[in-house]
């Protein structure tokens, strides 16, 4: 008890400097907003260190106080609705392009372990952050290589509402293929890898579950009140596997053996746990061959390519 009354008693005795305090209000507020002058006087009347010396005059000298400290603001007008709106203020963030780099680095890195809701969050703090540099060009670098790209939030978490479960939807989807195009799909979840955020989902057009990526899906069209659709939510995987007997290759419960020529076994799995299934063929090294379906030997490759990025980084 003794010891809390000491420090708010050491809180009293602090020293503010008003003028200062006030202005650095003021900056912060037309750093958000244009403001009007009735407004900024309501935000240092709320404020307790301001609230006992506050007007319109203080906020002019306050303005022109920032001026001097080399802001500069557009002049309030009839045509912006009598606010100042700060244009320019010399209190930015300085960074080297060496550390933009790690800093984009570091985004990359902390991004592969998160879900897609923690990237959204990662991205609006990087945003913030950068946007104090006043860099248009350090802006837009961190703007395009953030991770899941130039996605529209809107239709990701809309495509993420459990109450989309099992029902058919119409989507504009842009594929660089037939370019824009109406699928009629139904979503079964939203996976996040290699920086890119997917649709997992059934197409009726080609009759098979495969991966949309959300970026290119433009807008829903409509939602089917029905009930929902029994849909297989598995995929087959075509492959072979090389030395398969001098690897003691065994099969699994889900998988089947098309074929044998030599010492290369010709496989169909019945994939059902992606991440498991890859866990599996990573596992065959150098030894096994993609043959079918086209979106998934993809896949395998950003894999890939992703590991190999992180090993140059460390190097």
């Amino acid at each position: 008890m003794d010891k809390q009354l000491s420090i708010a008693d050491k809180q009293k005795k602090l020293w503010v400097s008003i003028t200062g305090y006030r202005a650095l209000i003021i900056l912060k507020a037309l750093m958000e907003n244009p403001c009007t002058v009735d407004e900024l006087v309501d935000i240092l009347k709320h404020n307790i260190v301001t609230e006992k010396s506050y007007s319109k005059d203080t906020v002019r000298i306050s303005i022109n106080t920032l001026k001097s400290a080399g802001c500069k603001f557009k002049r309030p007008s009839k045509k912006n609705n009598y606010t100042y709106e700060l244009e320019f203020h010399p209190f930015g963030l300085k960074l080297t392009n060496e550390e933009l780099n790690i800093l984009n680095s570091l985004r990359d890195i902390v991004s592969e372990s998160l879900n897609w809701q923690a990237v959204i969050k990662l991205n609006q703090l990087y945003e913030k952050l950068i946007k104090l540099t006043n860099n248009s060009e350090q802006i837009e670098m961190i703007y395009n290589l953030q991770p899941m790209g130039k996605i529209n939030e809107k239709i990701l978490y809309e495509l993420s509402n459990p109450k989309l479960a099992g029902k058919k939807i119409q989507i504009t989807y842009n594929s660089s293929a037939n370019e824009k195009e109406n699928l009629e799909v139904v979503p079964y979840k939203i996976i996040y890898e290699n920086k890119k955020v997917y649709l997992w989902c059934y197409i009726f057009k080609y009759k098979s579950n495969t991966l949309l990526n959300i970026e290119k899906i433009l807008k829903i069209n409509s939602i089917s009140i029905a009930n929902g659709f029994e849909i297989n939510n598995t995929y087959e995987v075509f492959y072979e596997v090389k030395n398969a007997y001098l690897n003691g290759f065994e099969i699994k419960d889900y998988e089947e053996i098309l074929d044998i020529k030599d010492d290369s076994f010709f496989v169909k799995a019945n994939v059902s746990n992606e991440f498991w299934f890859i866990q599996r063929i990573l596992q065959l090294g150098s030894d096994f061959r993609i043959i079918s379906p086209s979106f998934f030997k993809q896949k395998l490759i950003n894999k890939i390519k992703m590991i190999q990025q992180r090993y140059k980084e460390e190097c």
